[in-house]
């Protein structure tokens, strides 16, 4: 699509500006729902309706929302990113929102358009020097909308309304719907699509080389970049060695825009603390640019370990056995928790089925997916579970988190995956981005059960029986509980490149895969199979220390 678009139009409300909190706690604030429970945003609107004289208080709550309330908005995740890369290209964005100029039933009379207009230039989009978007235009009403983008001939529309994306009146114009619910495409010339990831790798494609060379120099500390080259094969994230004026090198790593877990954030700020007190054997920080979702850090000359033995084991447990030593340290002491962390027995019964209820979304255009859950994971999940509530010790409750004190700071994805050889043959971990305090069981288990380590028998007791002097022996009661529910999370895990979203994010780390799709997911289902039947042969005599 790319070559051939010059101008887009972009909805703003619940397109580019996210409200999701916004009219949870606003409908709070106001009284208007019966308990605090979180709501999406249709669920919220279809409670307050059914209340009595339901839609005014809809109105007056929208009218608060887009006016008064919108400093508690957000961009969703990808959004500043997108349109820095339209800027790059050349390409024009117009915004196109039906807005009034006040909202219903406001007696101060707040300007909704003007809100709209200083919530994009507080946020960057509207920089007089440098604005990200060219023009900005309010219409009354839907109609009127409408009306406009068929006017202006965009090459490409974005927009959460089905009905301004489908419109009779603009068929056979390219739109894209925004929208995170799982929907079915209408016409050719439509794209449903669910984050701004996913808008951006449809509209834009790939990221050239000029492209992230341009937006490495932005952080690149006055030392200009002149070469870079992109590394295959890094999950996630896209990962490039960037070659600097000065005749260093660095890594730049463009991480994935997802709403639930800043990565950056989490791991930027872990390493940067590591530096602080002298934790070695990571990768140091260098900058990083927020808005753009990127940073670099220093450059590692290693390699990868493709084997493993009792002296890479001794070194992942050095590190954490360090790591635990500085937990105290006041760097930490406000450090968010770590990416689904899982506080008692039911965090990780529910990671699971949230887990299995997008597997069920997805298992309809796959059968042998559909049969596997069916067939043979769902019958072993409830069985575990039972076994698994059986099982908790005493001492402690399925139901109940456990203690503050009892938490330890988790890098998540730990492994020999993450970590890379250096020339003088030290282990150099890297990837924090999970980083966040967490329960140790949780460590543990998913040491064992990650599917990129493939753990011999004898390094996995030797890891259970060493991990115990770091934590203590108290933590075996829960672990040999809590272990099979990992294992069961860690067979879903291993599928999720079935979710577009994630095998889009895998493609464009590394472009060489996007046409083997097919085979990739078979393989995953074949491990994915193994490993449960694994779990289901062991779990109830699994030796541990």
């Amino acid at each position: 699509m790319t070559d051939s678009i010059k101008k887009i139009g972009i909805d703003l409300d619940n397109t580019i500006i996210s409200y999701d909190d916004v009219f949870q706690l606003a409908a709070n604030k106001f009284g208007l729902l019966d308990n605090n429970n979180c709501l999406s945003k249709e669920s919220l609107r279809n409670q307050i309706r059914n209340q009595k004289n339901g839609e005014k208080k809809w109105q007056k709550l929208q009218g608060y929302v887009y006016g008064e309330g919108i400093n508690e908005a957000v961009l969703f995740p990808g959004v500043y990113r997108f349109l820095w890369r339209c800027k790059e290209r050349n390409i024009d964005v117009e915004i196109v929102s039906h807005k009034t100029e006040f909202g219903h039933f406001d007696s101060k009379k707040i300007s909704l358009r003007d809100s709209a207009t200083n919530f994009l230039i507080n946020h960057g989009l509207l920089d007089n020097k440098n604005p990200l978007i060219k023009k900005v235009t309010y219409k009354n009403n839907k109609k009127e909308k409408i009306d406009y983008i068929k006017q202006n001939n965009y090459e490409c529309f974005i927009d959460d309304l089905e009905e301004i994306i489908f419109s009779e009146e603009l068929e056979g114009q390219k739109g894209i719907l925004f929208s995170r619910d799982n929907l079915s495409v209408k016409n050719s010339n439509n794209v449903i699509a669910q984050s701004w990831e996913e808008i951006s790798q449809s509209v834009l494609g790939n990221w050239s080389l000029d492209e992230v060379k341009n937006m490495a120099n932005l952080i690149s500390n006055n030392t200009e970049v002149e070469s870079i080259e992109k590394l295959k094969g890094r999950g996630n994230s896209a990962i490039y060695k960037l070659h600097l004026s000065n005749a260093n090198k660095s890594a730049l790593k463009i991480y994935p825009e997802i709403s639930y877990h800043d990565r950056l954030g989490s791991e930027f700020k872990s390493t940067k603390i590591f530096k602080e007190l002298n934790i070695n054997n990571v990768q140091r920080p260098i900058s990083f640019d927020s808005s753009l979702g990127i940073a670099t850090y220093e450059w590692i000359e290693g390699e990868r370990i493709s084997s493993y033995g009792i002296k890479e084991l001794k070194a992942a447990l050095s590190f954490l056995s360090i790591l635990h030593q500085n937990s105290k340290a006041e760097q930490f002491k406000n450090f968010p928790m770590a990416s689904d962390a899982c506080l008692k027995g039911s965090d990780i019964e529910i990671q699971i089925k949230r887990r299995l209820l997008q597997f069920d979304e997805l298992s309809t255009k796959y059968s042998d997916l559909e049969q596997f859950l069916k067939n043979d994971f769902k019958p072993l999940f409830k069985e575990i579970i039972s076994w698994s509530q059986a099982s908790w010790p005493s001492s402690s409750s399925y139901i109940v988190p456990i203690e503050k004190n009892e938490l330890i700071l988790s890098p998540s994805d730990f492994g020999f995956h993450n970590s890379l050889c250096s020339q003088n043959e030290n282990l150099i971990f890297h990837d924090f981005e999970y980083f966040g305090w967490d329960d140790p069981v949780k460590l543990i288990s998913d040491f064992s059960h990650n599917a990129a380590m493939n753990l011999t028998k004898e390094i996995e007791q030797l890891w259970f029986s060493e991990v115990s002097e770091i934590y203590g022996k108290h933590l075996l009661g829960r672990l040999s509980a809590a272990w099979p529910m990992y294992g069961l999370n860690w067979c879903l895990i291993i599928l999720n490149e079935f979710k577009d979203e994630v095998w889009s994010r895998r493609c464009s780390s590394d472009d060489s895969k996007s046409n083997l799709r097919d085979e990739h997911l078979a393989t995953q289902l074949a491990k994915s199979k193994n490993k449960l039947n694994a779990l289901a042969a062991n779990y109830k005599n699994k030796h541990y220390w």
